[in-house]
């Protein structure tokens, strides 16, 4: 993008307006767009003209999520492995040749080097786009915000570690608002930073490498398939509350919420999962349903009695459970919110239909038919 300070013709931004100057400055003269960033792009829309649909009833979903990280991850440590042989021969040739050789070894590593970033992040991009296509996610070319809000969190380049007595309200408006150059940025410096300093000793990079580029992708696979199921759980039980519950989703969301932060921080899906959720609401409802993301649920299970009607609330109640077994494990604190939840709705709180969501998400990774109909 455009730094302020090299126009002359344009009013130097502030406050609320600097979206709106960036967007004049982009229409003008054209985004400024780091090679992470375009290889992004180019990457979704190619991948989106071309999508596959994969059959996760006759094939398991968690295995078939396991499996492709685990071959991602193989790959990745094996470029780091040719990466590491190729900096660590340069080395060599260097000293024996007394430097005269690196005039050839050196930009030949330097090439290898770089060939490795660029080949390790497409096979980060190719994980991603399986596992989305294993758990029926579908990405927009035309709104790619999704796939940022997830990599600004794979990469942590927006994370809460710190901030120990936010549960991650802020992440979680910091998440709803990233920039894809700023993002895509802050990974490319990151990534280009990793493969060049990994590769720096001898002999030890062969190793380092491999283990770092393993790590590296296992980390994103796992956070990436984490952020799929939910998303296909959410998704589908969010689509089926819109249906009865359309002046009511921002109660709902106050509920995952409440869930999500039973436990102490949100994790770093559940953080990019309501960010995609609150793009569902219009600007000045969401910012209001954000407000009202504290640490006490009392007030909206009061509200819950008053405010949703009889024909929406066994949608309204199911959604929160699949809220809360999402993740495979509901929680003395989560508990006790679906059995408030329940109550104000004047339902009973079923704890074997939670076990058996859980027990679907452990073997199957995705929700049967059978479980979803009971929000009909």
């Amino acid at each position: 993008m455009l730094d302020p300070m090299q126009t002359t013709t344009a009013a130097e931004p502030n406050g609320h307006n600097e979206r709106l100057y960036r967007e004049k400055v982009e229409t003008e003269e054209g985004p400024r767009r780091g090679w992470f960033t375009r290889m992004v792009t180019k990457y979704v829309e190619k991948r989106a003209a071309h999508p596959r649909v994969r059959d996760t009833v006759r094939h398991n979903a968690h295995e078939l999520a396991h499996g492709a990280t685990r071959l991602a991850c193989i790959k990745s440590a094996l470029t780091g492995v040719a990466t590491g042989l190729v900096s660590t021969a340069a080395s060599i040739i260097t000293a024996e040749t007394a430097g005269t050789g690196g005039l050839i070894a050196v930009p030949v590593a330097g090439l290898t080097i770089g060939g490795e970033m660029i080949v390790r992040s497409f096979l980060h991009l190719d994980l991603t786009w399986e596992l989305a296509e294993i758990y029926g996610v579908k990405f927009d070319p035309k709104d790619d915000d999704d796939i940022w809000r997830l990599y600004a969190l794979a990469f942590k380049t927006h994370d809460h570690e710190d901030e120990s007595e936010d549960p991650g309200k802020q992440l979680v408006h910091e998440v709803s608002h990233v920039e894809g150059e700023d993002v895509g940025d802050k990974i490319g410096r990151q990534v280009l930073g990793e493969s060049v300093m990994k590769n720096v000793l001898p002999f030890v990079s062969i190793f380092y490498s491999a283990i770092s580029n393993y790590r590296r992708t296992k980390h994103l696979g796992e956070t990436v398939r984490h952020y799929m199921r939910y998303q296909r759980a959410l998704g589908d039980a969010f689509a089926r509350a819109t249906e009865l519950c359309q002046e009511h989703l921002d109660m709902l969301l106050e509920g995952f919420w409440f869930i999500f932060s039973a436990d102490g921080k949100l994790l770093p899906e559940e953080a990019a999962i309501l960010a995609h959720l609150l793009q569902r609401l219009p600007d000045l409802q969401r910012h209001a349903v954000m407000q009202r993301f504290v640490e006490d649920e009392l007030d909206w299970t009061e509200r819950l009695a008053h405010e949703i009607p009889e024909s929406m609330r066994d949608a309204f109640l199911h959604a929160l459970e699949v809220a809360a077994s999402v993740d495979k494990h509901v929680s003395l604190p989560e508990r006790k919110i679906l059995r408030r939840a329940a109550r104000a709705l004047d339902r009973e709180f079923d704890a074997e239909r939670i076990a058996r969501m859980i027990e679907e998400f452990e073997t199957t990774g995705v929700l049967g038919h059978s479980e979803q109909a009971t929000a009909r």
